[in-house]
């Protein structure tokens, strides 16, 4: 293996984890090269900031958790039909949006998974067991759960007010509450710097916020940052793609390699597919989806279309890329288990190759994935060789 991993992370400026659905999800980091008008804030300005954010983001986290007692979503989910839920105007806010993007996608994002999510061992309550090999449960138990899984059953009113119909459907904002969060941390910067230029990072977890540019010395440039390689277990590859020059875009990445297990040659991962009630099963393991600052909620809308190009047939997952591109700017790069990977949308994608030659660095590095064209695109997507590896080895290590 080439002796390109070690470095990458340094020479793209960001690393890509898997996206996590479930709670518990509060991992975060402001860069401390804050930049307002050009010049770079004090480490005491900084602190203070970081400190506030902190706070926001563990007050809202706080809100979101379908786990912890007493939270609004606990509360949603604990209401019976037709029980009024008075809610906090972020919860509102973000279950709004969670309308307006489960229409968007065709229904492939929904928040009211968590009864599937529960039978299928994904949620919190199954922490430490998540990898453990196990049949699928019964046809007629995914029927019953997926009854209860229609977000319509979710309604809202004024006041901050929520009820469902069903008393048996349960929300999990996990999907889109990371990305939603950075829009948070934007919308408290641009509060503290109005009528300012400012220029900063901002990642919770899978979740990147990308303001301006880089300053590199006395220059400016955009910001080179690194696709996380699902398949990093069996090629040493910490990450496999790069988004070349971005700015002033939200990111976000799903993978198949978070909260997933092997049983029987198959992988099952936690992101599931509201129209069979199961684990995505498209021939998909990774999508990177980047979305302009300028879109309003960019970054809970990167993190709800990444999962839901999870939860389409490829070739309609890349349709919809497309669409989004032509009506929002959007780009995405879907990584199929043959080994291949499309790029829809303006950024420039380079490949482990072509990104050395473009940083003009030294290193030697070897591709992992494939590029291939939209229009080469094909639904069910065969396994190559590399992948029946990688799913026989991480079977192993149970």
């Amino acid at each position: 293996m080439a002796v390109f991993a070690a470095a990458a992370l340094a020479l793209a400026g960001a690393l890509f984890t898997g996206c996590a659905e479930e709670g518990g999800f509060i991992e975060y980091s402001l860069s401390d090269a804050l930049y307002v008008d050009g010049v770079r804030v004090s480490s005491s300005e900084y602190e203070a900031l970081a400190e506030e954010v902190g706070e926001l983001l563990s007050e809202t986290e706080a809100l979101f958790d379908a786990e912890a007692e007493g939270s609004d979503v606990s509360r949603i989910n604990a209401a019976a039909a037709g029980e009024t839920v008075t809610v906090d105007a972020r919860t509102y806010e973000l279950l709004a949006l969670c309308k307006e993007l489960h229409a968007e996608t065709g229904g492939a994002f929904t928040p009211a998974l968590y009864s599937l999510s529960e039978l299928w061992g994904f949620t919190p309550a199954f922490e430490g067991r998540y990898s453990d090999p196990r049949p699928s449960p019964s046809e007629g138990s995914i029927a019953a759960a997926l009854a209860h899984c229609d977000f319509s059953a979710v309604t809202l009113g004024e006041g901050n007010a929520v009820v469902k119909t069903d008393g048996e459907t349960k929300i999990d904002l996990g999907g889109v509450a990371k990305g939603y969060m950075t829009d948070l941390v934007a919308e408290l910067i641009a509060e503290r710097y109005a009528g300012h230029s400012v220029e900063y990072s901002a990642e919770v977890m899978s979740n990147l916020l990308l303001a301006g540019q880089v300053r590199d010395g006395g220059t400016l440039r955009g910001y080179n940052i690194g696709i996380a390689n699902p398949r990093v277990t069996t090629t040493g590859a910490a990450q496999c793609l790069y988004l070349a020059g971005v700015q002033d875009v939200a990111i976000s990445t799903s993978s198949d390699e978070y909260r997933f297990y092997v049983y029987e040659g198959n992988i099952y991962s936690h992101i599931l597919d509201p129209a069979t009630g199961a684990p995505s099963q498209n021939g998909v393991i990774s999508v990177t989806v980047c979305v302009p600052l300028s879109e309003e909620n960019a970054g809970a809308r990167a993190d709800a279309y990444s999962t839901a190009g999870f939860c389409m047939p490829l070739t309609d997952a890349l349709a919809f890329y497309e669409t989004l591109y032509e009506s929002r700017g959007v780009t995405a790069v879907v990584i199929t288990e043959d080994w291949r990977y499309y790029a829809v949308g303006g950024e420039t994608v380079l490949n482990r190759e072509d990104y050395v030659e473009y940083i003009g660095s030294s290193l030697t590095a070897e591709n992992v994935f494939t590029y291939a064209e939209v229009s080469a695109a094909q639904d069910g997507v065969v396994r190559c060789a590399q992948e029946e590896a990688y799913i026989a080895y991480v079977a192993g290590l149970v």
